[in-house]
Formats: structure tokens, sequence, C-alpha cells
């Protein structure tokens, strides 16, 4: 047989053209070029297609790390339960001041009793007792010559020889924590609200005592401070009291109690206030309380704040300038200087009439006053904040008759205890602290548009040809 002579299939022939003219290099050229440029086409139309994309997203990350930052700038300070069951040993018992109100002359000489009422109607219109709003204009005037008598200047010792009136006339018996204590010994007597009020663990008063103030470990009655007051003095009865539960660092109490009856009770409920020191950083207007040392820089305590916000809203109500008693004026950086008042006369008994349609107590630690009439309700904020670790005493009172028959109409009994052995306690913390805000702007920033810091500084250094990853091949 012969040879048979291979011949290659005509279809793989046909198949491998194009490898052959693909060999050839102006053909191979060719396509190259036009391939990269159906690349660099599709190139382009991402790119393009990616631009509002990336604004949309980085408009949306913008506007949710605004509203992230406002959390930081305006409600960074939050209070919250820090502690519910604080026993009361941890804080300390409230100062108490008693102030007679309301008081019977035994002189019957008609110049002695013509004081007495005119003295009556001036600590009722100060102090905004009970017996206030029964004044009317006629009551005001039926003292012409006390017109011009200045009624903060009227105290006991302007009625009685102040030697009849003490401590040792004054006070019956006390005790303290359940034992009998020496009256004279627990209370000092000062004479800031014009009266010589009687102050019990005040460390405001005059000579505090060096222990002040005192703590107890139990509630109820009985277990905290509890005094007995002689109704008849030498040369005067005792018509009403007038009893005030204030921290023992204030001049001030958030309410007075005024009583006629034998007996004054006066449950106590504490809240404890605390903060911690970073909420220093952010601004007055929004913590809404002062540290220890603003209160120093500042010269004056909340009370006196209060005291000072109400005796200049008197000066506008009443175009008079008034003279406050020393003890108090003094720590006021000389608010009633006269000099300080110009064209302005010194509030007198005729000014009572302005102060009682005011309905504004001098002496009542209020922050806020009001100014409604009729349908229209209106305040006066006073902008005075308290520390930033204090303790608020908040009273029910209520008044009952004792039960002794010797005791009917000779003794007031005064019994101020803790009703509660715990209280509540609460802190002011920062809700959202600056590093806080740095996570949020990294999450919000990550979440939306895939960002971080290392792939911009990768981004930034690409940049730069000596910087740059090598390509493969």
């Amino acid at each position: 047989m012969g040879e048979v002579e291979w011949q290659p299939d005509p279809q793989l022939g046909n198949a491998n053209d194009d490898d052959d003219d693909a060999s050839v290099p102006g053909k191979q050229i060719k396509s190259k070029k036009k391939e990269k440029r159906r690349h660099n086409k599709w190139l382009s139309v991402r790119r393009c297609a990616r631009i509002p994309l990336k604004l949309i997203l980085a408009i949306v990350t913008v506007y949710v790390c605004i509203l992230s930052s406002e959390r930081y700038f305006y409600y960074w300070v939050q209070t919250t339960i820090e502690r519910t069951d604080v026993h009361v040993s941890e804080i300390n018992f409230p100062a108490v001041t008693i102030i007679p109100m309301d008081v019977k002359n035994l002189n019957t000489s008609e110049q002695a009793q013509r004081l007495t009422r005119v003295f009556n109607m001036a600590r009722a219109v100060l102090w905004q007792t009970p017996d206030a709003p029964r004044l009317d204009k006629h009551s005001f005037d039926a003292f012409p010559e006390y017109a011009d008598l200045n009624p903060t200047t009227l105290d006991i010792d302007t009625l009685f020889d102040p030697v009849q009136y003490s401590c040792k006339y004054f006070f019956a018996e006390c005790t303290w924590r359940g034992k009998p204590k020496n009256c004279c010994s627990i209370f000092r007597s000062v004479s800031t609200y014009k009266g010589l009020a009687y102050v019990f663990n005040s460390l405001r008063c005059d000579s505090p005592d060096e222990t002040w103030p005192w703590s107890v470990a139990a509630s109820g009655s009985l277990s905290g401070l509890n005094v007995k007051i002689r109704r008849n003095q030498h040369y005067f009865d005792l018509n009403m009291l007038g009893v005030i539960v204030h921290e023992p660092t204030q001049l001030l109490g958030h309410s007075i109690a005024y009583s006629t009856e034998e007996r004054i009770v006066i449950p106590v409920e504490p809240l404890r206030f605390t903060a911690e020191a970073d909420v220093k950083a952010r601004p007055l207007n929004m913590r809404r309380c002062l540290f220890e040392s603003e209160i120093v820089r500042l010269g004056q305590s909340r009370s006196e704040c209060i005291y000072k916000c109400h005796v200049q809203y008197i000066l506008e109500r009443c175009n008079c300038t008034l003279v406050l008693p020393t003890p108090l004026a003094a720590k006021l950086e000389n608010i009633t200087d006269p000099t300080e008042y110009k064209g302005q006369t010194l509030c007198s008994v005729k000014h009572l009439p302005c102060f009682n349609n005011n309905k504004l107590s001098l002496f009542l630690m209020s922050n806020i006053i009001e100014e409604s009439r009729e349908n229209i309700f209106t305040t006066v904020d006073c902008g005075c904040f308290p520390q930033c670790d204090h303790t608020q005493y908040h009273t029910s009172t209520y008044t009952e008759r004792l039960s002794s028959e010797e005791n009917i109409d000779s003794l007031i009994e005064i019994d101020v205890y803790f009703q509660e052995e715990t209280l509540f306690s609460y802190r002011s913390m920062l809700g959202f602290t600056l590093l806080d805000l740095m996570v949020s702007f990294g999450g919000i920033a990550g979440l939306i548009m895939g960002v971080s810091v290392l792939g911009w500084v990768n981004a930034i250094l690409d940049r730069f040809t000596c910087c740059r990853q090598p390509n493969d091949g």
C-alpha cells in the first residue's frame, strides 16, 4: 500500500486564521487599542455614575453628623437616679430657724398696743403670713404716726426689753436625737430676720457650733429636733410662730410653716443631688448648678442671690430703697446703700400696701416670682442656681393640739424629723462626651460612605508616586 498523506481539518484551519491574523504585529496592536478604548469608556461611565451617589451620601452623612452633634452641644448633661437607698445618716440634718411672727403685748397702754399692731402688720406683709390676705387699705391707713417708720427695723427689741427676751426665757425644753439638751447650747440668736430669730444647725449664723452640721441615724417622731417654747413670755404672748427648715449652708428655706396651734409637726423628705466634675465644662444655663469654687468667686450663696432678687423686685415695683438687716446686708455687697438707687426714697410703713399687693415674701427662697393678674399668668425668674452638690429638704407640715391639759395655752411644741430612713440620690453626668461624639462621627461615616481614617491616609499617599503600591505584572 502506498503512504497516505495527512491533511489538516478545514474547520481547524479556519479557526486558526484569527490566531494567525492576531499573530501579525499590526493587527495585534489595533486589537489592544480597541479593547482599551472599550475599557476606558465603561470606566468613565462608572465614574460619572458614582459622583451623584457620593454627593448624596456625603450630604446624608453631614446631616446625620449634625443631628448627632446636637446631643453633644444641647443635651449633654442629664440627671439620673444614682441610688435609691441612701441612708439619712449620710446627709446633714436640716437647719431649723424659729421666728416670732405675731405677738400680743401685755402692756395695755395705747401706744404699746398700736406699735405692736404695726409690728404684727409689718411681719405679716414681709413674710406673707396667713394674716397678709386679710389686710386692707383701712389696716394700713390706721397708723399715720408710723407711716415713715422702716418696717424692717421693727423687731422684738423695739417693743420689749431685750433682757426679758432671751434664750432662757424663750425655750422651755429641747431634745435632740431623743436626748435632753440645753436649748441655749444648741440654738443661736440671730438678728438677720429682725426679731431675734433662733437658729439650729446653721453654718450661716453668728458663732456657729464647730461640730455643725449634725446628722441623725433614725426617722420618725422625736428622732430629730424637738423643742418646747413658752407661749407666755414676760411681757408678751406668742400668737404665731414661723418655722423655716433649710439647708445648713443657706439663709432661707423653700417654705415657711406658720402656726398658732400648740404642736407643729414637720416631717422632712430630703433629696440629694450630686454632679461629676466633668459637668463643670458645660455652660451654666445647661447644667443649672454651681460648683463650690464658682460660689466662692461669686461671693454669694443661692439664698443670698434670691434675697437680692426679691429686694430688687420690690425696688422696681414700689420705687423705694429697702434697708435690710445689717448682718445680711453686709453679705449682699452693700445692696441697700441708698446712694446706689439715687432719686428713690427709703421704704417705710406707707409702702407696705405695695409690698402686699405684689404678694412677695422677702424671706422665702423661691426662684420664681409670680406676677399673675386676673387671667394673665406671668413670672419672673431670678436665675439663682443651687450648688451642684446639695440636699433639698421638702416638708409637709401639720399642726395639732397637745393632749396634756397643763400644756394647753402654755407651750408650743415643734417636732422636726426625717419621715423615712432612706432617700433618693440624683447625679448629674455627661450624657454625651467628646469621645462619644468622635465615635459617632466615625460610625456614621463608615456606615454610610464606607470610609475610615486609614482609608483616607492610603488614598492621600497613593497620590504620590513614591508611595503608590506596585501593580502585579
